[in-house]
């Protein structure tokens, strides 16, 4: 996979870690599903976030 390739993925997956936060701070007090729904998501991507991050660094 090309340098350029990792960056955009990179970028894409950074850029969906701070739209899942931004979600997360607007979801209202009494939706707890969608709260829970929204945390756990947020958790994956960051971990693929994380994985992505090791990945360029290499």
């Amino acid at each position: 996979m090309s340098n350029r390739t990792i960056d955009l993925e990179l970028t894409r997956a950074e850029l969906e870690v701070r739209e899942l936060e931004a979600r997360l701070r607007v979801v209202p007090m009494n939706d707890a599903q969608l709260a829970h729904a929204l945390e756990t998501a947020l958790a994956k991507k960051r971990q693929r976030l994380e994985k992505l991050r090791s990945q360029h660094q290499n």
